[in-house]
């Protein structure tokens, strides 16, 4: 990790099992959005709200993740968390301050994590440790989206917590890693849903078919 020239990094951390380009698209936007200087991509070793089904091994869900990002310099994937078990993500904060004790950091939630983080571990303190980039999902329409948002937060945080905490509108894209699992479960393509090299190794390792 190279941490010369780093003023401000986000951290997209999640299962990833397996990434896919909504992913990716996100992070983007946020990196240019925010001006980050480095995104670093997080696999979860043992997910804490992972219970329903089986995770795929943590050294492959980090070999995913390398080849989805590996074309873009301004993503780095972290094996950060293999030794963080359950895998907190106040726990991983609190690891990259050690390491960059001087740097802006920006976590990146979505809408369903932002929705239950109150059952995240210790989730009061997250927020002295990186600002909050939550990512919402246009369910309804943007007005009673963002409405909840500043609701959640207040119950959370209360007012003060608006300078850390960002509401950030992105392009949606209706993806997700289940519905990935899903249809390869169902003989289904998965092209165009994940980076090729992503897809390649998923049909190599056999991964998704039970």
């Amino acid at each position: 990790m190279d941490k010369s020239g780093l003023k401000k990094i986000g951290i997209l951390g999640g299962t990833f099992d397996p990434p896919h380009l909504a992913h990716l698209r996100i992070a983007e936007e946020v990196r240019e959005a925010y001006l980050l200087d480095k995104i670093f991509f997080i696999p979860a070793s043992v997910p804490p709200h992972k219970k329903n089904y089986t995770v795929t091994p943590f050294k492959d869900r980090l070999k995913m993740v390398e080849l989805a990002i590996q074309s873009n310099n301004f993503f780095e994937a972290l094996d950060i968390e293999k030794d963080i078990i359950p895998s907190y993500t106040l726990k991983t904060l609190q690891k990259l301050k050690e390491t960059y004790p001087e740097v802006e950091k920006f976590l990146i939630i979505g809408w369903d994590s932002f929705c239950e983080f109150e059952t995240w571990w210790n989730y009061e303190k997250i927020v002295n440790f990186a600002n909050i980039i939550v990512i919402p999902r246009r369910l309804i329409s943007w007005e009673k989206i963002e409405e909840y948002f500043y609701k959640k937060v207040k119950e959370l945080w209360a007012e003060e917590a608006f300078n850390r905490v960002y509401f950030f509108k992105i392009k949606t894209f209706d993806i997700s890693s289940t519905l990935i699992r899903n249809l390869y479960k169902e003989g289904k393509s998965i092209r165009y849903l994940v980076p090729d090299s992503v897809f390649f190794y998923i049909q190599e390792k056999g991964f998704y078919r039970s």
